[in-house]
């Protein structure tokens, strides 16, 4: 078996502990509005009158879907990504032990409502939408097979597509 480098080691710890402690940050409501009723709003204030006033957003972009598997096996990730619909991009992807890759980025460049299914090994398939992650102006996802085999969906709001430089693993939550 090969060593568990430790930057590896590093972000899949520090991954775990943010799935731990996320569920303690948000509303409970489960409407999407963070308490305030105003779903899919933000309020900003006129310049000229100082009232407030509601804009309704656009959405997420989708930026960059990296694959990483970590495990001291090969696994296969099915990854569907849907825009409205259907699908916009559809792809198996076989990872040899401690291989990643990245998605080659086919789906809309735009911000929209989408949902990405992955599968782990022909298995039951998992789907986030960016209300997992309190819907973000812009999402990198990444899903990663652990050690113990199984599947991890992560995020990042930062590189690629998303911010400045590039996608990173270790600045992923959960």
């Amino acid at each position: 078996m090969t060593e568990l480098p430790r930057r590896r080691l590093l972000a899949a710890t520090g991954t775990a502990l943010t799935g731990a402690v996320a569920g303690c940050m948000g509303s409970d409501d489960g409407n999407g509005d963070g308490g305030n009723g105003d779903e899919n709003e933000s309020a900003s204030a006129d310049p000229e009158t100082g009232s407030e006033t509601t804009e309704a957003t656009s959405g997420t972009l989708l930026g960059e879907i990296s694959l990483e598997n970590i495990d001291d096996e090969a696994h296969t990730i099915d990854v569907i990504v849907e825009f409205g619909d259907g699908p916009e991009h559809w792809s198996t992807n076989e990872l040899a032990e401690d291989e990643g890759a990245e998605l080659e980025r086919n789906w809309p460049t735009e911000s929209g409502s989408f949902s990405v299914m992955f599968r782990l090994d022909g298995g039951e398939p998992m789907q986030v939408t960016p209300a997992r992650w309190n819907d973000p102006d812009c999402v990198n996802v990444f899903a990663m097979v652990g050690r113990d085999g199984q599947l991890k969906i992560l995020s990042d709001t930062e590189g690629g597509p998303c911010g400045d430089g590039d996608v990173d693993l270790d600045d992923a939550e959960e």
